[in-house]
């Protein structure tokens, strides 16, 4: 094998290297965005005790029981992940 094509290899597999660690850091920042969102509406459905992403037990006060709950939870969520996190304002387009 020339050094040219080790050189290649090795630039090659450094690069996909990289690419993986940043999608894994990408996927742990959105991850803990969702988790601060979650957290966040929780403690404004359940109150502040609940601010907590997943609450401990399934008997837990800070459980969101309802169907409708859970529909109006995930939106949201998913506004304050839109917005970039709690405490956020909402960008108003004009």
């Amino acid at each position: 094998m020339s050094l040219s094509t080790r050189n290649f290899i090795a630039g090659s597999a450094i690069c996909l290297a990289f690419a993986a660690l940043n999608g894994a850091a990408m996927a742990a920042q959105a991850e803990s965005l969702g988790y601060q969102c979650r957290a966040a509406v929780r403690a404004e459905l359940k109150g502040p005790d609940c601010r907590m992403a997943l609450p401990p037990s399934p008997t837990s006060h800070c459980n969101i029981p309802a169907n409708a709950d859970v529909e109006v939870m995930d939106n949201k969520v998913n506004e304050c992940v839109r917005r970039g996190g709690p405490g956020r304002q909402s960008k108003i387009r004009s």
